[in-house]
């Protein structure tokens, strides 16, 4: 009688553990093949198997493709693998803005205590504060409304695999007891046995038609909103590199203006 350890296979690589980056981002991605990489002597039918593999090869590109958008998001890829769990942008601009107006508020008060200089011929740094924080404000914004953007692929990742990974589960595990069943009613050849068989069988017919309805309704008919989602990260991100540049100000140099020339150094004439 087979077991689930002695049909566990010896020299496959240790199984993908759950996290919203399933596939694409563990370490032995390549070595298994899915979630239940084992070896029996049992296997699914063709038309369970082909939809499993593909649910597998759709989920490992998802997860590619989510990262990359999280990346190009915040441009860090450390806190790009966090955008699933907490907003976090850079706070480069923060950080700059309030340094800006921090030194400001201590050059003003050291001119006005040490010296008599006309304060008012200090050269404010307030615009380029005001820019960089309203920049750090655009960028949650943005980061915010892109995360709402791939909801639906990220419910994916996030939840609809893993309760396709988990329904997989429980389909294998009936179809091992099922294999059970069928090696104890051939020992033993009873009534009951047979009742076992039966009880089974059923058992492993309704566990694949679940998996099989969940992978139809939850995955495979999702797929044109996973897309419509990339496809509105892609026009908010146009949308977001527009209002950053707005954020700018448009600093006009005429054409006739010339820089004065500090030098003691007169040209010839």
């Amino acid at each position: 009688m087979t077991t689930r350890e002695s049909t566990r296979s010896t020299d496959e690589g240790p199984l993908p553990e759950r996290a919203f980056y399933g596939l694409a981002d563990h370490p032995n991605h390549g070595i298994f093949s899915s979630i239940l990489k084992r070896k029996r002597k049992f296997a699914m039918t063709d038309e369970a198997k082909k939809m499993c593999q593909q649910v597998e090869a759709y989920k490992s590109c998802a997860d590619r493709l989510h990262l990359s958008l999280m990346f190009m998001l915040v441009e860090n890829p450390v806190t790009s693998k966090q955008l699933h769990e907490r907003v976090a942008i850079d706070l480069s601009c923060s950080t700059a803005g309030s340094y800006l107006r921090f030194y400001e508020a201590i050059n003003r008060k050291g001119r006005k205590l040490g010296t008599k200089s006309n304060s008012k011929e200090i050269e404010s740094v307030e615009p380029a504060a005001k820019t960089l924080l309203a920049m750090n404000v655009e960028q949650e914004k943005r980061c915010r409304k892109q995360l709402e953007n791939l909801k639906a692929l990220s419910k994916f990742i996030g939840e609809d695999y893993w309760e396709y990974a988990r329904l997989r589960k429980v389909y294998w595990e009936a179809m091992e007891q099922y294999d059970e069943a069928v090696t104890n009613q051939n020992k033993e050849r009873s009534e009951q046995a047979e009742q076992a068989t039966a009880s089974a069988q059923t058992k492993r017919n309704d566990c694949r038609m679940k998996m099989m309805d969940f992978i139809v309704k939850s995955i495979n008919d999702q797929r044109g909103k996973h897309a419509e989602a990339v496809l509105k990260f892609r026009d908010e991100a146009i949308l977001y590199h527009k209002a950053m540049s707005d954020l700018i100000p448009d600093l006009k140099v005429e054409a006739d203006a010339k820089p004065e020339s500090k030098s003691s150094i007169k040209p010839p004439k």
